[in-house]
């Protein structure tokens, strides 16, 4: 499994669904029937899901957000599933296909959901969790 996967999938898949996305994912012969969860978002963490509007500048929100320039794709579009692609190739490939997408910017920390036709699209984004025993300054 990639290692943007695993990350996507820890931050931004609900905690009852996650242990099942992880190991569908990693077989063959189920990682087809589990993306196509993707098509209508039933198992995004809605707790770092912000919708946007259907006019939003994509590209422009991810790299304010601090996305480089190439992301990981997972998508119940084979073409697309699995691949590392320039950003905006990602993006307009999402729109493209017309299937259930994760564009994983920087692995657990920031994606971009786009689900079956586009109906429903989400930036994904969980803050840096600070460290455990960490001083904080006041």
């Amino acid at each position: 499994m990639h290692p943007h996967e695993e990350a996507t999938i820890r931050a931004f898949i609900s905690p009852p669904r996650r242990t099942r996305w992880l190991e569908s994912l990693a077989s063959a012969k189920r990682r087809r029937r589990i993306l196509d969860r993707l098509n209508h978002g039933r198992d995004i963490d809605e707790r770092y899901a912000t919708p946007l509007a259907s006019n939003a500048d994509i590209l422009a929100l991810l790299k304010a957000h601090g996305a480089s320039t190439t992301c990981y794709v997972l998508s119940d579009a084979a073409a697309l599933d699995g691949r590392v692609l320039s950003l905006v190739e990602a993006v307009d490939q999402a729109v493209w296909s017309g299937c259930g997408t994760i564009i994983s910017c920087l692995p657990g920390r920031l994606a971009y959901y786009y689900d079956e036709c586009g109906e429903r699209r989400m930036l994904l984004e969980r803050k840096a969790e600070p460290v455990a025993g960490a001083i904080r300054r006041i």
